[in-house]
């Protein structure tokens, strides 16, 4: 099957690219073995010449937000696990105004990475299918994420907010993957 083929069956869905940049959706396929990251959907927040950053939209974990940062006791707020590295805590926020202190990662979404802005956005219980906390990200060094896309193991589709928002996302995988021609 032509990759263009690909392309015009996941109409509707995500746009197939081979382009890696920030805000493309990183959709690991069934090639992947490591514990980590089978399964997962990444968005992609940071490439550059140093390093790959994103942060996986489809594990939202059972632990209260105040457990990772105990300034925000009694905050409701669901936590999304935002990869293996357990440093550091960010959000993604959906707006079409691009508020100050944050980074465009793509249309309409937004990282917020400063624990002020973070705490303002918790205080006031955005919504989730707004605003999401993750606590770690996951990271490749120079090139490694190229690689590992050129043997097979990373789908890479045009950045979407209703994929990194979507109100189910412990089956957001399986329903991408599942849209590819013979479940790659």
């Amino acid at each position: 099957m032509t990759k263009a083929l690909a392309c015009f069956l996941l109409a509707g869905a995500l746009a197939w690219t081979q382009d890696i940049s920030v805000g493309k959706i990183l959709v690991a396929s069934r090639k992947s073995h490591d514990a980590d990251f089978a399964a997962t959907v990444i968005l992609l927040v940071r490439h550059d010449r140093q390093a790959s950053i994103g942060l996986f939209v489809n594990r939202p974990l059972s632990i209260p937000l105040s457990e990772v940062y105990p300034e925000l006791k009694g905050a409701q707020l669901k936590l999304y696990a935002g990869g293996p590295v357990t440093v550091g805590i960010r959000a993604l926020y959906r707006s079409r105004a691009q508020p100050a202190g944050t980074t465009s990662v793509l249309q309409n979404v937004s990282m917020i990475s400063t624990k002020t802005l973070l705490a303002k956005m918790a205080a006031a219980e955005t919504s989730s299918n707004v605003f999401r906390v993750y606590a770690g990200y996951t990271g490749w060094s120079p090139g490694q994420l190229q690689d590992e896309v050129a043997r097979g193991l990373w789908h890479v589709f045009a950045g979407d907010a209703g994929v990194v928002f979507d109100p189910h996302p412990e089956t957001v995988w399986s329903r991408l993957i599942g849209r590819l021609p013979h479940g790659q």
